[in-house]
């Protein structure tokens, strides 16, 4: 008996459900890729601004801008700064998923004083 025309069928049905599986994995491998790196400038920055005592929002924006390209809010009062820092970054296989584009949003809060560093403040 001869199974190889099974095989065949089995094969065929499945590729598909095995490339979309990879799309998506890699797809949110690098998502995560992206997050990690917009996390890290906005903190690393945000801990020399503490560090040094810069109360200049243009200063720390540009320095974060290095970096990355995003959309960066920075809220600084008395002795509190507060930064928000919003990327769009395109998927790669976003035909794919109809999800064009992912968003990427990170919120970190610091205190002059204690120069303690709050992640994911309100």
């Amino acid at each position: 008996m001869n199974n190889r025309g099974q095989s065949l069928i089995t094969f065929v049905l499945i590729l598909p459900l095995l490339v979309l599986f990879i799309a998506f994995f890699i797809d949110s491998a690098l998502s995560i890729a992206e997050k990690s790196k917009l996390s890290g400038s906005v903190y690393d920055n945000l801990k020399i601004a503490l560090d040094k005592d810069i109360r200049d929002s243009d200063v720390i924006s540009s320095a974060i801008k290095k970096n990355i390209d995003s959309d960066i809010m920075i809220i600084i009062d008395e002795d509190n700064i507060k930064i928000n820092a919003k990327s769009k970054k395109k998927n790669v296989f976003g035909n794919l998923f109809k999800l064009p584009y992912y968003n990427l949003e990170v919120n970190y809060c610091g205190s002059y004083i204690d120069k303690k560093i709050d992640k994911n403040c309100g």
